[in-house]
């Protein structure tokens, strides 16, 4: 069953020194039953508290890689970071049955002597 509820109140608006919404708050003049829902995480946290009121705070933005890809294997990559460093990762799951020593040498010596430094 599908039902619409009208509610009247107020809404305060947060904005960060970007202007970004960064919390949204809804406040009911009356009281509703009490009910506690909570929508997505994408783009922030939505929910609706005990009293009615609904709450909303935005999400921080995801943080991108701040490497450079040197050259990539097949359980891992090598990479120029932004502290000028380099980066050497692999990863290898239980569930592959490989041997582990071997596949992680083999991989390390292949990536490090096939990529100009």
């Amino acid at each position: 069953m599908n039902t619409s509820i009208n509610v009247s109140g107020m809404a305060i608006v947060t904005r960060d020194e970007n202007s970004r919404v960064k919390n949204i708050q809804f406040l009911p003049d009356d009281e509703l039953a009490p009910v506690m829902e909570q929508g997505s995480l994408t783009h922030g946290r939505l929910q609706q508290l005990s009293n009615g009121a609904f709450d909303y705070v935005a999400s921080s933005p995801a943080r991108r890689a701040q490497s450079t890809l040197l050259r990539k294997a097949a359980h891992g990559r090598l990479s120029a970071t932004k502290d000028e460093a380099y980066q050497l990762t692999l990863k290898i799951f239980k569930r592959e049955g490989l041997d582990v020593r071997e596949t992680f040498t083999r991989e390390a010596l292949d990536l490090i002597e096939n990529v100009t430094f």
